[in-house]
């Protein structure tokens, strides 16, 4: 009985630790997605500054040229990144100060200088906002991925316990089958469902422990005999 403890501990922490390698796995491919998706956009960003730097040079001074750099701000909040929309206001703000310089002239002064200004006024507001919506997304994301965690140490406890359990109702139950094969009279269709009692809590209990999945249909499955269904 003792022996069998043990191994139950042992494969307790070897399911713990595969499935704690599993999850390092997971977050080492959302990493490197995230990454993808980052260069991916930030390449259709650049596209667009210098589209819209390029459009804002041909008109002349007194029309809203730098307005449209918002795009550009609102296409950042596709990236996990929590700060590309800072760094692209960024860029976005030294077009339009270039803009201003490399414009065809046009347009009172005054009213070049408040829509140069509104634009950057409208681009920051964007940004900061975007970051604001992103740090509650991460909070958000933080707060369900703490919540899984908590869920799964309950669960990998709780298989913990009822596999001790199983394990040392099942140790007791080989006094049983011990007294059952002293015995050639007993009846060998009991004798045969008995063992076979045995051998499929021990299954049942091996596929509960091996769920991956926490929820109640993965966990429903596993313990659903394979003769039903």
């Amino acid at each position: 009985m003792e022996n069998n403890t043990k191994q139950d501990s042992e494969r307790n922490t070897l399911e713990h630790s595969n499935l704690e390698h599993s999850n390092l796995e997971h977050g080492t491919l959302e990493n490197r997605n995230e990454n993808t998706l980052t260069l991916k956009l930030g390449l259709v960003c650049a596209t667009l500054v210098i589209l819209i730097f390029f459009i804002d040079l041909q008109i002349p001074l007194g029309v809203a040229g730098g307005i449209p750099y918002i795009v550009v701000i609102l296409a950042s909040l596709w990236s996990p990144k929590l700060h590309l929309s800072i760094y692209l206001a960024l860029i976005c703000s030294i077009a339009i100060l270039l803009g201003f310089y490399l414009s065809p002239p046009g347009g009172e002064l005054w009213k070049v200088l408040s829509n140069r200004a509104l634009a950057l006024f409208a681009i920051w507001i964007t940004a900061i906002l975007s970051l604001k919506w992103k740090i509650y997304e991460q909070e958000i994301q933080h707060l369900k991925t703490e919540i899984e965690k908590e869920k799964e140490k309950v669960y990998l406890a709780t298989i913990y316990g009822a596999e001790h359990i199983v394990n040392n109702l099942l140790n007791q139950l080989q006094v049983v089958e011990i007294e059952i094969e002293r015995h050639p009279q007993f009846d060998k269709g009991i004798s045969s469902m008995f063992s076979g009692m045995q051998e499929e809590a021990a299954l049942l209990m091996k596929d509960l422990s091996a769920v991956k999945n926490i929820d109640d249909k993965a966990i429903i499955t596993s313990i659903t005999p394979k003769s039903v269904g």
